[in-house]
């Protein structure tokens, strides 16, 4: 018998494996049907390993073991929640890949409440009938935005789409070569106008688009799209139309414009500290777009969720088109959009949402809360790591203002190569995770994307990270591999 077969006989049947008493009892508990399917995985998944396996051939008790104790630890994966919290110390507030915008209390407390007991969702209490879908939520969107009425979708995508779709009735659309977008994995924006049924003209170059490009290609049965480049920028020679001169264009021609603004603002982004320059909705709308579209989260700072402003009549149609439904959002989205639009409707001054909050955080107060964490984490820092506060740069994410930067202060510690990586490595893994900085100088954290709450766990995330490489980790303790 080859060595290979040798190997793959010795594998058990899966009835022993569901038999033994390590696994008996989950089968008992009325988890025969997918632990024998996890069980059945596990099994093909370490026979493809000893097809490619060298060395000592193990024996069936020996692989009984190893395979039970991989069926429990992926049990016990699949029972813990899906996601793990993470604490943001990369700087980056709206980060894609950390789920963008955090609520306000308040809004996570809205979207727990409806989630939890039944609400007038679709239901008129005054009249005692059927209600409509979102519609308040959309009436305070409106008014914050200055729009004669607006529709909520899912996300931006949606909102794009259907936007197009409708106005252009699978006709011809119109968008500039430099505004042929990519964001993320999955959305390059002339695959969706495929989707729509239109047929996309292209006009200008990367780098340059003129009046006299897009007047060439308007034509009847021809909408115009632009499209906000928030995650890139092209720069040198350079040349674009301004969307006030693209709408009057557009007027001539009586071609309708759709505006994509990216990141939905309600606040001036100028009382940030960020570059001035970048339209209010009601400003985009006010400048002639016959239909703007913005995501819910990112700058707005609240949940994913797509927004379409304009006139009562394109919205209506929007509302009745057969895809709408296919778009519309749940009762959490819309409870928790609610709460930080409310916020917006409550002052004049920044609403209280934490896309906002971290946004305008001044130097001394993100030195202050540096110089507090570094206190705390310095005596329990092993003898050889070494932590200053220093300063950094923070960026918006979440596809807004590409190439902009903010001043910070970052928490760096330095250490060996070797240290800091494999404490970055086990922060990664803590529950609640913390996502930091590396770089030549060492591993980091901006404190910029931690509130003051987050503090006392980052602490103790590092404690642990610590202790993992120097179980007597402190400013007298080895740390010693």
């Amino acid at each position: 018998m080859s060595q290979v077969s040798d190997r793959l006989s010795r594998i058990p049947q899966i009835s022993v494996l569901l038999e033994d008493e390590r696994i008996l009892p989950w089968l008992a508990a009325g988890q025969r049907g997918w632990m024998t399917r996890l069980v059945q995985s596990e099994v093909d998944a370490l026979r493809e390993e000893l097809r490619t396996a060298r060395g000592r051939v193990r024996e069936r008790g020996e692989l009984i073991d190893l395979l039970c104790g991989r069926i429990a630890a992926r049990r016990k994966m699949l029972l813990a929640p899906s996601w793990t919290r993470v604490l943001n110390g990369t700087g980056v507030v709206v980060h894609t890949n950390l789920g963008r915008s955090c609520f306000p209390q308040s809004a996570a407390d809205a979207a727990w409440t409806v989630a939890r007991y039944n609400s007038d969702l679709e239901f008129d209490l005054e009249e005692g009938v059927r209600g409509h879908r979102g519609r308040r939520v959309e009436e305070k969107l409106a008014l914050l935005a200055d729009a004669p009425d607006a529709l909520i979708v899912n996300n931006n995508a949606a909102a794009v789409w259907l936007a197009v779709r409708y106005l252009s009735r699978g006709g011809r659309v119109v968008l500039s070569r430099g505004e042929i977008v990519a964001i993320g994995g999955s959305f390059r924006i002339h695959e969706i106008l495929a989707e729509t049924g239109c047929t996309l003209v292209e006009v200008g170059t990367t780098n340059r688009t003129s009046v006299e490009d897009y007047r060439q290609a308007l034509g009847p049965d021809t909408i115009v799209l632009k499209v906000h480049r928030s995650n890139f920028s092209v720069e040198g020679f350079t040349e674009e139309v301004g969307l006030p001169e693209l709408a009057g264009l557009c007027r001539e021609h009586d071609c309708p414009l759709v505006y994509d603004a990216g990141s939905g603002a309600l606040y001036p982004y100028e009382k940030l500290g960020l570059p001035t320059g970048e339209r209010l909705l009601a400003e985009d709308l006010a400048a002639g777009a016959d239909l703007v579209t913005c995501s819910g989260d990112k700058l707005l700072g609240g949940c994913q969720a797509g927004a379409i402003l304009g006139s009562s009549d394109h919205v209506a149609g929007l509302r009745k088109h057969p895809m709408r439904r296919a778009f519309r959002v749940d009762k959490t989205t819309l409870a928790a959009l609610d709460d930080v639009l409310t916020h917006y409707l409550a002052t004049d001054d920044r609403p209280e949402v934490p896309t906002l909050e971290q946004l305008g955080a001044t130097l001394p107060q993100l030195q202050e809360k540096a110089e507090g964490l570094l206190e705390k984490l310095a005596p329990l820092a092993p003898a050889r790591w070494h932590g200053t506060v220093v300063p950094g740069r923070s960026s918006v994410g979440g596809g807004s203002f590409s190439s902009t930067t903010i001043e910070s202060r970052l928490v760096l510690f330095e250490a060996s190569k070797k240290e800091l990586e494999r404490v970055h490595q086990e922060l990664r893994r803590g529950d609640p995770a913390l996502v930091g900085r590396m770089n030549q100088e060492g591993l980091a954290v901006d404190v910029r994307t931690l509130d003051e709450s987050d503090l006392d766990l980052v602490v103790a995330a590092y404690r642990r990270a610590w202790e993992s490489i120097a179980p007597n980790a402190g400013k007298h303790g080895s740390n010693d591999d």
